[in-house]
């Protein structure tokens, strides 16, 4: 990934309290809120290796059609740690890491069929009906195949109203998710929302989808307000050693298991950390739907699309769709 310069931070920023409360501060880090004594080691159940993820993404993405450039590949990486829950940080502190790429790329060809995402308009239709008229590659998923948590219960209802085209993982060599849709930005984009509480407003809610078992789980949890360009964190980094993440799955040291899922209210989603190669799903909706249930923290009840990828590695990766 070509490394443009580092971003500046917002003049403000957002934290929250454990209970779900959000506020304001300046200077605090807007990230998942963390408490150790809430955190969830799993679900019970062991996770998928990623060996075996390897059989599951040919039935999946034959082929894997997605154009991506940059750092999943090994190779050194300086980056600046996001320690996200507790409005702590780790600071500065930089490290250098071998990014090490579970191979998903080069799949043997399967059968399947594109799910369509029934709850959509025409604009998500679209996408779905390329996907079906092809051999290769299935770059997107249904959210009705998957289990949501601490969103609304009825989210893959949601209209789709615009398509990701772009997502890139420590976007300008910064940490975080950067994502391009046609609603972020402009006079089409997503109106604004204050939540209870807080002095600022959200846009949108950004969420990973991850295959867990042989289940497809997902919850939107990282807020975005107007003009922030990414945040979550270096997803593909160990919290603790700052270097590339080495242990997958349930109870892991990593970003997304200890920052973006860390307890009881994203179910199987908790604690769980996928590795490097495994194919995620990224998607973005409307307002604030991190711990909001009713969809009442969203102006228009709009998603876009899930696109999939695999998951990078701790140099990041940019995924063009």
């Amino acid at each position: 990934m070509e490394t443009v310069g580092l971003l500046q931070s917002p003049d403000r920023s957002r934290g929250h309290s454990d209970n779900g409360a959000a506020r304001e501060e300046n200077g605090a880090h807007m990230e998942a809120p963390r408490s150790t004594a809430g955190y969830l080691k799993g679900a019970g159940e062991a996770p998928m290796s990623p060996r075996s993820f390897v059989s599951f993404a040919a039935w999946l993405v034959p082929g894997l059609g997605i154009a991506a450039t940059g750092g999943c590949a090994a190779g050194a990486s300086s980056f600046a740690s996001d320690a996200g829950g507790d409005d702590s940080s780790l600071g500065d502190a930089a490290s250098s890491a071998d990014a090490v790429l579970v191979d998903t790329w080069t799949v043997p060809d399967a059968s399947h069929e594109a799910a369509t995402d029934s709850g959509t308009d025409s604009i998500a239709q679209t996408q779905d009906a390329s996907d079906a008229a092809t051999d290769g590659p299935r770059t997107t998923l249904d959210l009705h195949q998957a289990t949501i948590f601490d969103n609304p219960t009825n989210l893959a209802d949601w209209p789709v109203t615009t398509l990701i085209t772009d997502v890139e993982f420590q976007y300008m060599g910064s940490d975080g998710v950067h994502v391009e849709f046609s609603k972020r930005d402009g006079t089409s984009s997503w109106p604004d929302v204050t939540p209870p509480g807080w002095t600022g407003p959200l846009e949108y809610t950004l969420g990973m989808a991850e295959y867990i078992n042989g289940k497809w789980y997902g919850s939107a949890a990282i807020e975005f307000w107007r003009g922030l360009p990414a945040a979550g964190g270096n997803v593909a980094a160990d919290i603790v050693t700052l270097g590339q993440c080495a242990a997958f799955g349930a109870g892991s040291s990593c970003q997304v298991a200890k920052n973006w899922y860390y307890d009881g209210r994203w179910g199987n989603l908790a604690g769980y950390q996928p590795a490097t190669g495994e194919i995620i799903g990224i998607f973005v909706v409307a307002g604030n739907l991190r711990g909001v249930t009713d969809g009442s923290q969203s102006p228009v009840q709009e998603r876009s699309n899930i696109v999939l990828m695999p998951m990078p590695g701790v140099a990041g990766a940019k995924y063009t769709f």
